[in-house]
């Protein structure tokens, strides 16, 4: 029974990893994300043998509920937590940094041709979900192999907002900003469009070549509440400890007497 459960625990494991990897992210971030990682795992196993071990050298340990913990299962959560931070870190800089993104496909890619295409219509719209952004839908041409084809590119590109959407003028407002961004970007020919040679169809659209653009991100939506969260936190953390300071004064500034009678009685 214990190893069905710990089979489906695992299972689970692994298919919230899938989804992390390969849904919204290119596999090649994990495979950096692995690489950097292990090397990391290497250049600082020592330290993180010592934590584990707690500096006395024992392979097994048992945690605070009492369950028995090997220094092997130890390598091995620790090796995880770092491959999961590291990947963070890395889809992060990449979906802040259109530039960097374009860079990584390129050297990726070598045999991909670079055109740029001949823009036909784009528009920018709303999405008024849970999440909420602009986006920027576009119809354009190009030429592959010799032929001219047309096609349509569905959420090209996204614009979120830094604080909470609320009101419909602020949607306009993004929805503008989005669309002055990609007139900008066609009129400046910063748009590229790369497409397997092998299979036209296969394609991958660039609209700009940013260094730095947060808005892109989904990250930049979130901010403002993890913000929120973390200033609650520290002030909580604060008035917490401004109260066991205040309680701690009060103590010691508390004198007890004692009066031994037993002393006086015995004499």
């Amino acid at each position: 029974m214990k190893s069905i459960g710990k089979f489906l625990q695992w299972s689970v494991v692994a298919a919230f990893i899938f989804v992390i990897v390969f849904w919204g992210n290119s596999y090649r971030y994990f495979i950096y994300a692995l690489v950097c990682s292990s090397l990391l795992y290497f250049l600082f196993q020592k330290i993180i043998l010592s934590k584990l071990g707690n500096g006395d050298g024992r392979e097994v340990r048992y945690d605070a509920n009492g369950k028995r913990v090997t220094m092997q299962g130890g390598k091995r959560i620790a090796f995880v937590v770092l491959l999961a931070a590291v990947y963070a870190l890395i889809i992060s800089v990449f979906s802040v940094s259109p530039s960097l993104e374009r860079k990584e496909f390129t050297l990726t890619h070598p045999n991909w041709v670079a055109t740029a295409p001949s823009f036909i219509n784009f528009e920018s719209k709303i999405h008024r979900g849970k999440t909420k952004y602009a986006y920027l839908n576009i119809e354009y041409r190009y030429t592959a192999n010799g032929q001219l084809s047309l096609r349509k590119l569905d959420k090209a590109e996204k614009h979120y907002a830094f604080l909470p959407v609320m009101s419909q003028l602020r949607f306009e407002e993004i929805r503008t900003e989005l669309l002055d961004r990609a007139k900008r970007k066609i009129a400046d020919k910063e748009c590229i469009l790369f497409y397997n040679p092998q299979n036209p169809e296969q394609q991958m659209f660039f609209l700009s070549d940013d260094s730095f653009y947060p808005q892109g991100s989904w990250l930049y939506d979130i901010l403002f509440v993890y913000l929120l969260l973390f200033l609650f936190i520290v002030i909580i953390a604060f008035l917490f400890r401004k109260d066991y300071n205040n309680r701690m004064k009060k103590s010691n500034s508390t004198i007890h007497y004692y009066h031994r009678t037993d002393y006086y009685e015995n004499r």
